[in-house]
């Protein structure tokens, strides 16, 4: 039997954050959920997860902010990550991918670009 995958999802919104751990867990993934960015690093100290679905714009410490602090961690910078916004415009998608994110999906999601690009980076690792 397949070992399922464990995705960390950093997101402010409550709304976001049930809908996609429904999709994902619905596919067969284990699904941690965290409402920031200091929040989100209190979790990778207890489970580096296999993929991280991160939001933009949050209070305090922003999803770029975040972003840099893990690319520049030994411990997670390998560690994938998809941007999930609804701000995916050319600025922001270019300074995603320059600061390390794998890729960019914008909000409201399309549920099968979703997991499709979800899986296909899982499958990459």
């Amino acid at each position: 039997m397949k070992e399922k995958n464990n995705i960390l999802i950093v997101d402010d919104s409550e709304t976001n954050l049930v809908l996609l751990e429904a999709i994902l867990e619905d596919s067969g993934n284990n699904v941690i959920k965290t409402y920031s960015a200091k929040e989100a690093l209190l979790a990778l100290t207890n489970n580096i997860p296999d993929l991280i679905l991160l939001d933009l714009l949050m209070p305090n410490e922003n999803g770029f902010d975040l972003l840099k602090r893990l690319k520049s961690n030994g411990l997670y910078k390998t560690i994938p990550v998809i941007i999930v916004t609804a701000f995916a415009n050319q600025e922001n998608k270019i300074l995603a991918k320059s600061l390390g994110a794998q890729d960019i999906i914008e909000k409201p999601i399309d549920i099968t670009e979703f997991l499709s690009k979800v899986t296909n980076l899982l499958n990459s690792k």
